[in-house]
């Protein structure tokens, strides 16, 4: 036979004691990553050498961003514990905490590398894996937030679509994740009427202008409306026209 390892139920307190703890390290490294992606953002703009981060600055925010999302991780885990009350299981939603992963743990640090480019493009690339394997263990251990994870996946793909110029056949490879990540949404009746995401379906529409044009246009129309799609639609009629 073999020995199981002695196991003793947690209690209620000590959830909620190990739910706070969490939430207290996640919020102190929250603020470090939104101070620190705010301070390299501004320093943008300066084009002169002292702005340029070395690799190893590069892979220390790297690492700060890693950090944030094992805490996440970590809260996920706690606050959806199999004895967690309902009042505990509701902490995610009440925090918005997917929401603030997605933000500060990583859309605010893709921009800022994204800005850098191509200086940061390894790093860039590093930081979509990275961000994408994470996602990946949030839509996989937390149903609760599956709609969420889906749509941050989507997101990440496009990432790499966007910076994928030299292969088109990897490109080809990242727009049909992309799709799949499309298709576990809800039917597209009945997605949110939220701008962004039917931007994210023109991008994936191509090469279809119609599909493109239709749903470039619905981007513009609805809720956090994508303000961009407008030069996406001119540049479609020019392409049409011309």
């Amino acid at each position: 036979l073999l020995l199981q390892p002695d196991s003793r139920p947690i209690s209620q307190e000590q959830l909620a004691a190990e739910v706070k703890s969490i939430y207290a390290g996640l919020t102190m490294v929250e603020t470090k990553c939104i101070r620190v992606d705010i301070k390299r953002t501004a320093a943008v703009p300066d084009a002169s050498l002292h702005s340029k981060l070395t690799n190893d600055h590069w892979q220390a925010l790297i690492a700060l961003h890693r950090t944030l999302f094992h805490e996440h991780h970590d809260f996920f885990l706690a606050s959806q514990h199999p004895s967690a009350s309902p009042a505990l299981r509701r902490l995610a939603s009440k925090y918005s905490m997917p929401a603030r992963m997605w933000k500060h743990g990583i859309h605010s640090f893709l921009e800022l590398l994204r800005h850098r480019t191509p200086e940061s493009l390894g790093s860039m690339l590093a930081f979509i894996y990275l961000s994408y394997q994470m996602m990946m263990l949030l839509y996989e251990t937390m149903p609760a937030f599956q709609d969420t994870s889906i749509e941050c996946l989507d997101d990440l793909v496009r990432y790499r679509m966007a910076i994928e110029d030299e292969d088109l056949c990897d490109r080809e490879t990242w727009a049909e994740v992309a799709r799949f990540w499309h298709s576990k949404l809800p039917d597209k009746d009945k997605l949110p009427r939220v701008g962004r995401l039917y931007h994210h379906l023109a991008i994936l529409a191509r090469p279809n202008t119609l599909q493109q044009l239709y749903y470039s246009s619905q981007s513009l129309t609805y809720i956090d409306p994508v303000l961009n799609a407008r030069e996406s639609i001119l540049t479609l009629f020019d392409r049409a026209l011309s």
